[in-house]
């Protein structure tokens, strides 16, 4: 079984393909295209970038950690509907914003103090 970490890294090193695969792409991913996308896909997408900002969150704050945790939890069974009501709100930000934000505005803020 994969630890946290592993799947977080493997989650964001997806992240970070598919965002440079479309870097050159004439349009930006933006939420509206996601919102296209099957329900389940939207679900294991949202849930690796909530996984991620709780290991980050890990490493920095750990209240935050924890909250963002509970939120996932909390939130998960539904399919994410904050975040999915957030990018119907907002559809021309990429979904990965719209996800942070809603974490930042449940949690607090990803800014941390530089060690």
């Amino acid at each position: 079984m994969l630890s946290r970490k592993a799947l977080a890294v493997a989650s964001l090193s997806t992240i970070v393909c598919s965002v440079a695969a479309g870097a050159g792409a004439e349009d930006a991913f933006k939420s509206s295209k996601f919102l296209t996308y099957p329900a389940d896909a939207q679900t294991s997408y949202i849930s690796s970038s909530v996984m991620m900002a709780g290991t980050i969150a890990s490493k920095n704050a750990l209240s935050q950690s924890r909250c963002i945790d509970d939120w996932a939890v909390k939130n998960g069974a539904s399919g994410f509907q904050p975040i999915v009501e957030a990018m119907r709100k907002f559809p021309d930000y990429h979904p990965t914003a719209v996800i942070f934000a809603v974490l930042q505005k449940a949690c607090g803020s990803f800014e941390y103090a530089r060690k």
